[in-house]
């Protein structure tokens, strides 16, 4: 099972696709290594605050996302 750091992980290493165009002198895209190196920091540095995103728990089985009652789409129609 992935945990909340895994997911995080990925859409960081996916965010970095493009950081070509934000890093002012890097020459060429990082390579998919790089990238989830980068992120796996990332994720890791977050945890060593004590870890307040509850980064290590599992993410809830797909389709079983919990829906805030003030997030409610019915509710708004």
């Amino acid at each position: 099972m992935r945990t909340r750091g895994d997911m995080l992980s990925f859409a960081i290493a996916f965010a970095l696709m493009g950081a070509r165009k934000l890093v002012r002198g890097l020459r060429q895209e990082l390579t998919e290594e790089e990238r989830y190196r980068v992120a796996d920091d990332v994720v890791h540095q977050l945890k060593q605050y004590g870890d307040p995103w509850r980064l290590s728990e599992d993410l809830p089985p797909p389709g079983k996302a919990r829906r805030s009652k003030a997030c409610s789409c019915e509710q708004a129609i």
